[in-house]
């Protein structure tokens, strides 16, 4: 058995955080069981990314019920609704335990085909979640990264590179790959990169062409 997640996170904020976001992630699927959960947070947990990410985001339909379910599962797993707000399109919501807090963001909406994946809890044990494949997965941080240049979509791009099926996606990307701008924060990657060593931009975006330009 490997070494539980937990003790993989040098920061203890990045452990309280983990913690709370598998109590969230709990009372999510206790309230909405077709939830399909996306960004950092599901490349980090489903498909062993290299990247800490904070916040939580799903996709799903919420039930009429859904904010005072949530609130109550999370009451009795010693957490709760700090802010809730929902407009046409999603729900903004922090949540908290003790004195860590955390994001959640829904995007109301039903996700395509999702799959079923193993999310890995900071205890070591897993649990079944649905998210996007992992090539949606990629070509939704590379319009993330188009849109906010942020470095964390860049090394999310380069991370999935490694697992996806090129073939699959090569003609959706080809355009965004040919002139990546450079990211607004490269300096960041280095506080949420969990392990190994920390790619620059340019070594980033050279595996990443090689591997997924035709």
């Amino acid at each position: 058995m490997g070494i539980p997640l937990y003790n993989r996170l040098k920061k203890q904020s990045h452990r309280e955080i983990a913690a709370l976001q598998d109590l969230v992630v709990d009372a999510v699927y206790a309230t909405e069981e077709n939830a399909v959960l996306h960004g950092g947070t599901a490349i980090w947990r489903c498909f062993q990314g290299q990247r800490f990410s904070e916040d939580l985001d799903f996709y799903f339909k919420p039930k009429e019920s859904f904010k005072e379910s949530l609130g109550n599962k999370l009451k009795s797993l010693n957490a709760e609704i700090t802010k809730f707000r929902k407009t046409s399109n999603a729900i903004y919501a922090k949540v908290k335990s003790d004195r860590t807090e955390i994001s959640l963001e829904i995007a109301l909406r039903s996700f395509g085909k999702p799959v079923a994946s193993e999310y890995e809890k900071a205890d070591g044990a897993f649990i079944d979640v649905f998210t996007p494949t992992a090539e949606e997965l990629l070509i939704e941080k590379l319009s993330a990264y188009k849109n906010r240049k942020l470095v964390r979509d860049v090394f999310d791009v380069y991370f999935l590179s490694r697992v996806v099926d090129e073939k699959k996606i090569r003609e959706k990307i080809s355009g965004t790959l040919k002139e990546l701008p450079r990211p607004i924060d490269e300096q960041n990657l280095k506080n949420i990169v969990i392990s190994g060593a920390v790619p620059s931009f340019d070594q980033m975006t050279e595996k990443i062409k090689a591997r997924l330009s035709t």
